[in-house]
Parts: C-alpha cells; sequence; structure tokens
C-alpha cells in the first residue's frame, strides 16, 4: 500500500520540517488507521480529517469534519423533479459509503415529492476519479432514458460535459460546472471547505479545545448550491428557494418516516425523524424507494 505510507510520511514531514501544528487531511480513505497512527505518535499537533467519525477513546488531538451534503444534494432533487421530461432520472457515483448514500438518498426523495412517479437509477463507478468508467456511466444512462444527471464523484466535470453533448440536464457537485454546460445545467450541490477550516485554524490559535466531531450544512454555510442554469424555468427556481427555506428553518426533515428502501423494508418508521444532525444516519446503507441500484 505505497499510498498510504507516503500519506503517513507526507503528514511526518510537515510535522518534522516544517513544524506544523495542525494538519488538515482531506482524504476520506485515510483515516483509519493512518490519521489516527500519526496523530498517536504526535500528541501535541492537531488533525482535522474530512469524513472521519471520532469515537471515544481514538486520540484526543484528532477532529473530523463534513457538511451536510446531502441537503444541497436534495436541493438539486427539487429542480431535477421539476425540470424532467422523461421522468427519468440518473446519478453517477463513486462508492457505496454512507456519506454518498445519504445524497443519492435526499435527491432522488425530492425528485419525487415532485412527482412520485420519477424514478433514479444510479451507476457506482467503484472509484472516487475514474473519468472512463464516468463518461461510460453517464452514457449509459442517457441511453436508458435518463433526461437529468447528478453525480457524486471526485471528478463531476466528465459527467456535466457528457450530458452536455448529449442534449440532456445535469446538476453539478463540488463546485460550480456551470461554464461546462450552457444549455443543461441546473445547479450542484457544493461544499464551502472555508468554514471548517476556519473554525479549526481559530480553535487552534486560541488554544481552544477542539472540536471532535464538526459537522454543519445549508444553515451553517459548510454546503451550498451553485449558480442556477439559464434553462431552469421560474417556478423550478421558486420551489427550489422555499425548499431551501423549508431546510434551514427545518419544516422540512429529509429523512422522515414512513420511508421504504428499495426492497420494500420500512427504513424509517412512521413517526419517526432524522434530522441532519442525527447520528442515526452515519451508518446509513440503503437506497429509497424509486432507486434503482445496488448499495
Amino acid at each position: 500500500m505505497p499510498e498510504t505510507i507516503a500519506a503517513q510520511r507526507s503528514m511526518e514531514g510537515m510535522i518534522n520540517q516544517d513544524g506544523a501544528k495542525l494538519i488538515i487531511a482531506t482524504s476520506f480513505g485515510y483515516f483509519d488507521p493512518h490519521v489516527l497512527k500519526i496523530a498517536a505518535k504526535y500528541p501535541d499537533v492537531t488533525f482535522a480529517h474530512c469524513g472521519g467519525i471520532w469515537k471515544p477513546g481514538m486520540p484526543e488531538n484528532v477532529g473530523t469534519f463534513y457538511g451536510y451534503i446531502f441537503s444541497a444534494q436534495y436541493l438539486s432533487g427539487i429542480l431535477a423533479g421539476h425540470m424532467s421530461k422523461s421522468k427519468k432520472l440518473g446519478v453517477v457515483a463513486a462508492k457505496p459509503t454512507p456519506n454518498l448514500i445519504r445524497s443519492i438518498n435526499a435527491f432522488a426523495l425530492a425528485a419525487r415529492s415532485v412527482d412520485p412517479s420519477i424514478t433514479v437509477q444510479v451507476i457506482f463507478t467503484g472509484e472516487w476519479t475514474n473519468p472512463v468508467r464516468e463518461a461510460e456511466s453517464a452514457t449509459s444512462l442517457i441511453d436508458q432514458g435518463a433526461d437529468v444527471i447528478a453525480c457524486h464523484v471526485d471528478s463531476p466535470k466528465v459527467v456535466v460535459e457528457t450530458a452536455e453533448k448529449r442534449g440532456v440536464m445535469s446538476c453539478g457537485y463540488h463546485s460550480s460546472q456551470a461554464d461546462l454546460a450552457p444549455k443543461g445545467y441546473l445547479t450542484g450541490a457544493e461544499w464551502n471547505w472555508i468554514v471548517p477550516y476556519t473554525d479549526f485554524l481559530d480553535r487552534a490559535r486560541a488554544k481552544q479545545p477542539l472540536e471532535h466531531y464538526l459537522r454543519g450544512g445549508l444553515a451553517a454555510n459548510f454546503v451550498k448550491t451553485g449558480p442556477i442554469g439559464a434553462a431552469v424555468t421560474p417556478a423550478a427556481r421558486a420551489a427550489l428557494e422555499q425548499a431551501r427555506g423549508k431546510l434551514i428553518s427545518g419544516e422540512t426533515v429529509i429523512f422522515s418516516g414512513p420511508l421504504k428502501d428499495n426492497k420494500g423494508n420500512i427504513v424509517v418508521p412512521a413517526g419517526t425523524v432524522h434530522k441532519e444532525n442525527d447520528r442515526a444516519l452515519d451508518p446509513i446503507n440503503y437506497l429509497v424507494d424509486g432507486v434503482t441500484g445496488q448499495a
């Protein structure tokens, strides 16, 4: 595993050679054991890892952070639901991790709140970045009738460009891809990483206690929606803004029962709600009703 050894050496190099006192690790796969191992070795250095889940017993100098990106994906789903004519949506995703599964489900729940007849097909590429497979997946979804393609991969450029070339609409991810698809881009689920980075930096400078589990959504500006594309109708735009307001106020809770998975099982009973900060969503491993795919 040369890449993991390189990651550990890089962190140790920043500490021993550069005198780093705060290291922000952004690669999802290296939290356990790699970040935890180095953190235990250097207790006077603060580590902040993106996507990891800190638990009691782990090094006290480790913090984890992540945004509720599924809330922004929900808003993309609202636009997709309003704009789709075929009532078939597609999602190109990397791996079936809980973070991605939450986003796919939120996108689908939003679209189906607009029209329950809408279906969402997801294809997992198996890799965070694989431009060839991403292009193939987007093409396959379009060939099967999807007229809006969303994505949750580290290289959304390929998916958005493929959709634009094929004349269908798209929803981006990470940062704005609006310039890549002037005709079909609807919006995207975007990160605002400066918010958690600044939080950890300010705490370190002020010698304040470390936040082990730092999370935030739309209200905290951890996540946001991208530019609204020219193709979006006024009615769809108004629906997005209404949905945004209800999410921020708490009037809308995305994972509210009764909720079934795509195998017909009740996964959230009637009367149960899982707010965006509910830790019950951390291990989510099901795709909701209306989604074609295997988690």
